[in-house]
């Protein structure tokens, strides 16, 4: 009779090396995931930061037309936390002038934190940047209104007038013209850390006061 043989299994172990190995390569690839992370996060919240700013638009032209008032927009860079922030706030005129008086102003809503995101002078959105190359920048903007809601005072404005117009003049005349287009450059930020490929632009046509999202392709 034959004799029959046991099927055996051989053992076996990581050794150290190659455990070390593997905890290098998810190292490595941790060290790739965390800065792509980071510029997603960046880019999330430029980009609903964009949409909330257009909202804020549209219902500052909307309430200057029916109330046939001025409607003043304001943005600010702030920082909360040591992040970079922009707050928004808006106000009209009680009496339907450029009247910008204390007593005169009244909110439209409380001041609203676009956290992680900032005001920049211009925002590269590649091919897209030639639609708005001459574009007015609201960063760069020294002529608007100043006035405060709560606690924050805003500089950087944008006036709708009673007729829906977009400027950035703070107190306009009747031979005052709209700008052809306002640019609302935004940039990611992470703590102090620009995140430049990230650019999103807010365009208001200033003849209608109708914003446009540009993002890079």
């Amino acid at each position: 009779m034959g004799c029959a043989r046991g099927l055996g299994f051989a053992k076996s172990a990581f050794s150290l090396i190659e455990l070390l190995v593997v905890v290098a390569v998810l190292g490595f690839l941790a060290s790739l995931t965390v800065p792509a992370l980071n510029s997603i996060g960046s880019a999330k919240g430029s980009i609903d930061a964009a949409y909330k700013i257009s909202d804020a638009i549209e219902l500052a032209r909307s309430e200057a037309v029916a109330r046939r008032s001025f409607v003043w927009l304001g943005f600010e860079n702030t920082a909360n936390f040591d992040n970079r922030n922009i707050r928004i706030g808006a106000v009209y005129s009680k009496d339907g002038s450029v009247n910008i008086s204390v007593a005169n102003l009244q909110p439209l809503f409380r001041p609203v934190l676009l956290d992680r995101v900032g005001l920049v002078d211009y925002a590269d959105t590649g091919a897209n940047s030639t639609k708005y190359s001459d574009a007015a920048s609201l960063a760069d903007n020294s002529a608007g209104a100043s006035f405060t809601v709560g606690s924050q005072t805003f500089i950087k404005t944008i006036t709708f007038t009673p007729t829906g117009e977009a400027m950035l003049t703070g107190l306009p005349n009747a031979t005052t013209g709209f700008e052809p287009q306002i640019l609302i450059g935004l940039r990611g930020f992470r703590g102090a850390t620009e995140s430049t490929n990230n650019d999103i632009a807010v365009v208001v046509d200033g003849s209608v006061g109708i914003p446009t999202i540009f993002r890079m392709q």
